[in-house]
């Protein structure tokens, strides 16, 4: 190193330790969960039914997303950390031991099963008005979740849907099966079918601490498209979870009947949708209230639970209006079911 270089070096570090340090809360994640208000989607963008109905609609049924940032940056973290509209928490739970990809297939699996019990309670509501309608589904199991001890774990995807297992036996593919059929410490070839709709085969041993073996089960009903009527088809989106359910039900099943429920209004909320038309918990309630009162919502649903469940939406709604000095009358409106949505737009006329 010469003279020169010797003299410059001090000042050259002075001007790279600055940068270096902005690239470090620009990009270094932190291990928490950021949720800031999104915008609406409306149903009919997502959704079509194949079905030619003879009237007018004049109102929009909407569902709320929020932008969701899992392991935000120390920048993001701090941005959001001092807005009033801004939830942050530190990840617990199996989504601290998922990835960000992981966690982004999870999201997307709730959002294909919410989509098809959305077209299930809406067919069959709307067949009692009309029998042309026919819905025809099937129960199937998927993996939602996996345990960091799962023996192949990067073998086995979320989303991807238990077909059976050899066991004792024999073959068996039921869940309670599988477990009346396996042993501690043995080990089964499971046979799962992936997104592609591609079987494979994983052995995997049964865990003699847990009693299980590093899959976590979920149950949904999926629509035989083949043998429904009408037809329909589902738009590729970048948002995911189940949130949307009850707003989807709302929109397929006014697609399908012959008035308008919107009656010329902007309709939007959010809550899960049950197979039995129950409406089920949702999180991020701040930033989907924060979202419907800057988009000026004549009608906004959120879930009404029952003592069964820790946490009320509806009261978590109130709170965040009086945190956002936002007046809830006349648009905030709480439902357990889908009927109930169903009453009080029929309440409204025109």
């Amino acid at each position: 190193m010469n003279e020169l270089t010797e003299k410059a070096w001090p000042i050259v570090r002075l001007l790279i330790l600055p940068y270096l340090f902005l690239m470090f809360l620009l990009i270094y994640p932190i291990e928490y969960y950021l949720d800031a208000p999104g915008g609406l989607t409306e149903v009919e963008s997502l959704i079509e039914i194949d079905y030619n109905v003879e009237k007018e609609t004049y109102g929009t049924i909407s569902t709320t997303y929020i932008v969701a940032l899992n392991r935000p940056s120390f920048f993001q973290f701090m941005v959001g950390y001092f807005s009033p509209y801004t939830t942050i928490d530190a990840l617990t739970g199996s989504y601290a031991d998922y990835t960000n990809e992981e966690i982004s297939q999870i999201s997307y699996w709730d959002k294909y099963t919410s989509v098809d019990a959305s077209i299930i309670v809406a067919f069959l509501a709307a067949s009692n008005e009309n029998s042309e309608i026919v819905i025809d589904y099937v129960e199937k199991i998927f993996v939602f979740g996996k345990a960091t001890y799962l023996s192949n774990y990067d073998l086995i995807s979320f989303g991807d849907e238990f077909i059976s297992l050899n066991g004792d036996n024999g073959i068996v593919s039921s869940l309670d099966e599988v477990a009346a059929n396996t042993a501690l410490n043995d080990t089964y070839d499971f046979t799962f079918r992936n997104s592609k709709g591609e079987n494979y085969i994983v052995s995997l041993t049964k865990d003699a601490e847990t009693s299980k073996f590093g899959i976590t089960f979920r149950t949904a009903f999926i629509v035989n498209r083949e043998t429904t009527f009408p037809e329909y088809s589902v738009s590729n989106s970048n948002i995911g979870g189940p949130s949307g359910g009850l707003l989807q039900t709302l929109a397929i099943y006014n697609m399908l009947i012959s008035e308008d429920i919107t009656h010329g209004l902007k309709i939007a909320g959010t809550g899960t949708i049950q197979y039995d038309g129950s409406v089920g918990y949702i999180g991020g309630v701040k930033q989907k209230i924060a979202t419907a009162y800057l988009n000026k919502v004549d009608v906004f649903f959120i879930p009404n639970l029952d003592d069964n469940y820790a946490y009320d939406n509806y009261q978590e709604a109130l709170k965040a209006c009086e945190e956002l000095n936002i007046d809830p009358t006349g648009w905030l409106v709480p439902v357990a079911t889908f009927q109930d949505a169903l009453d009080y737009l029929e309440g409204l006329g025109d």
